[in-house]
């Protein structure tokens, strides 16, 4: 990079650098450099200089911008500032990227102050746009690691109102945070502290958790139209003592959850950029398959090759449930061989240690790019999803769930400790394999959230507690196998019927919380609409229970300092 000299001229309007980019103006100064308007002669069109001066430079700079540069370019979405060149120039190094025209969001949120605030409908646009654009840096492995209202450019109209949103400013905030060293006890670097998370201003380090933390915050100061001071706990108090306009009264109780959700304490429950979703509920459709569910991603499925001929290790199991061998869960079995036997035994091509498998429990044959399962005559049956029945014989597809005795593998196409398995393993960490719905110890911790977001927004949460009941059992007997099944099928269909009832963006806090029991949080439905939705719930479900099996359901109130785990267990 060209140094800067010291005899050199103020750089203002008129000036013209590398005999391009002709200087309107400057649209602002930052601690890493000031932004210039200027028209770039070749392309006859409008650009941002970003220049980083030789006071605010830092070793490492000219790396960090060439980061920022490659980083940028690999993601193209229109709500993420287009960065398109590198320069040297007399005053330093010199970013050029896409002109906006408009006003930070900071700038904007002053602005609606003065007009009361903004729409309900208006915070959903900008919400959602900033949202998309801050997931679409993600989708790329990205970190912004500096977002806040002055990051985000708001457009305008030629008719004066105002447009989209735009993300802008990523990836230099966290090159030179890597790039600085960090102690113990060190003020955090890199990027804005009153927009930090919780353990980055412990810590330091940009994640894209920290990213949706700020984002959070830039949602909520939309509301309260106030900076927040570094280390704000904005769930301290209620929402109704922070908001400074009305705006949330047309907004849906889900799309003030996320808000809520964006800045916890713990990363883990908040959601993830890509799932933040801002639009009215009752104007859309809203169906299952639209909620945005974690699922146990297979990997992608066998390209047109597989159809032609085996190939060794392209396709794999995953233990995903076990009754007996907890410790086999999340096991990667590769399929060496187009003809396999499973059992427990040891002189199986595929040992597993459950033991409610049979010695000898089945065959595994590849067959025109399937395979297919031949029990051979196993004590405790082989089974598929929405049947009850033993099957003989079962055509396994990729990504489906077979169960052998009280043992379910999934066909994947991943191997061990590859990324896939990795997510598959966090996944299974968290949820239980059988039902999907959240592990007890989860559960309690997305509870412990819901009864956080109840006080906040000051409206009623409600524990629907569910269940399977058969003749002269107890409900905390071991399952049989017929009764796993039931339990799969219906708290599945249990939890999908919730979400559509009660018109959800995100899915409901559901989890399972003993051998037949599951629980899902509602917070919003008074106790009346739980209870007319609940029984319309287990109504539309009895149907799917085999013969002498039925699901009870009642409902508790949760109350300010009762105890969460009460909340789930009679």
């Amino acid at each position: 990079m060209t140094e800067p000299s010291r005899a050199l001229a103020p750089l203002g309007p008129g000036a013209v650098l590398n005999d391009r980019y002709e200087v309107r103006q400057s649209l602002g100064k930052g601690g890493m450099g000031e932004v210039f308007l200027a028209y770039d002669r070749t392309t006859q069109q409008s650009v941002a200089l970003k220049i980083v001066r030789e006071e605010s430079r830092m070793p490492g700079d000219d790396e960090a911008l060439r980061q920022e540069l490659l980083l940028a370019r690999s993601v193209s979405h229109p709500h993420v500032c287009r960065v398109h060149d590198l320069a040297p120039s007399p005053y330093g190094p010199m970013l050029v990227m896409e002109y906006i025209t408009g006003q930070t969001l900071h700038t904007h949120i002053r602005r609606k102050k003065a007009q009361g605030g903004y729409t309900s409908d208006e915070f959903r646009r900008l919400a959602q746009e900033t949202a998309s654009g801050v997931a679409a840096i993600h989708a790329q492995g990205l970190v912004h690691g500096d977002l806040k209202p002055g990051n985000v450019m708001v457009t305008t109209n030629t008719d004066g109102s105002f447009g989209k949103a735009v993300v802008l400013d990523f990836g230099f905030a966290k090159e030179r945070a890597r790039l600085s060293a960090r102690r113990p006890g060190a003020p955090p670097d890199g990027g804005t502290p009153n927009y930090m998370s919780p353990e980055r201003l412990r810590s330091g380090g940009a994640s894209p958790e920290d990213d949706t933390y700020a984002l959070g915050l830039t949602l909520l100061e939309m509301w309260t139209c106030r900076v927040p001071e570094p280390g704000y706990r904005p769930r301290a108090k209620t929402m109704r003592q922070q908001i400074m306009f009305d705006v949330p009264a047309g907004l849906s109780i889900d799309e003030i959850k996320q808000v809520f959700r964006c800045f916890s304490d713990d990363p883990t429950q908040r959601l993830p950029a890509r799932h933040l979703r801002f639009f009215n509920p009752m104007a859309l459709t809203t169906n299952p398959v639209q909620l945005p569910r974690e699922r146990l991603d297979p990997g992608p499925p066998p390209g047109r090759s597989a159809t032609q001929s085996f190939v060794p290790g392209q396709q794999a199991l995953i233990a995903t449930f076990a009754t007996n061998a907890q410790e086999f869960v999340g096991e990667i079995i590769p399929l060496s061989k187009p003809t396999m036997t499973i059992g427990r035994r040891a002189e199986n091509d595929i040992w597993v240690p459950e033991a409610t498998v049979s010695g000898h429990h089945a065959q595994l044959k590849w067959q025109n790019a399937t395979w297919v399962v031949e029990d051979l005559g196993s004590t405790n049956g082989t089974y598929v999803d929405h049947t009850y029945e033993r099957r003989k014989q079962v055509n396994w597809m990729h990504g489906v769930d077979v169960q052998f005795g009280e043992l379910r593998l999934k066909l994947v196409s991943f191997v061990q400790d590859s990324a896939g398995h990795r997510r598959a393993k966090t996944y299974l960490g968290k949820r239980d394999g059988l039902t999907g719905l959240l592990r007890r110890e989860e559960l309690l911790r997305a509870l412990d959230e819901e009864a956080s977001f109840s006080e906040w927004v000051e409206a009623p949460l409600t524990i629907a507690r569910y269940e399977l009941r058969g003749p002269n059992r107890n409900a905390s007997d071991r399952p049989t196998i017929l009764e796993m099944l039931a339990l799969r099928r219906v708290a599945t269909r249990v939890v999908e019927l919730t979400d559509v009832l009660i018109l959800s963006l995100i899915p409901v806090v559901s989890g399972r919380s003993g051998p037949l029991r599951f629980a899902i949080a509602m917070v919003g439905p008074n106790l009346q609409d739980a209870r007319n939705l609940v029984e319309q719930v287990v109504g539309q479900v009895q149907g799917l229970l085999p013969e002498g099996m039925e699901l009870a359901a009642n409902l508790v109130r949760y109350e300010p300092g009762v105890a969460v785990p009460s909340l789930i267990d009679t």
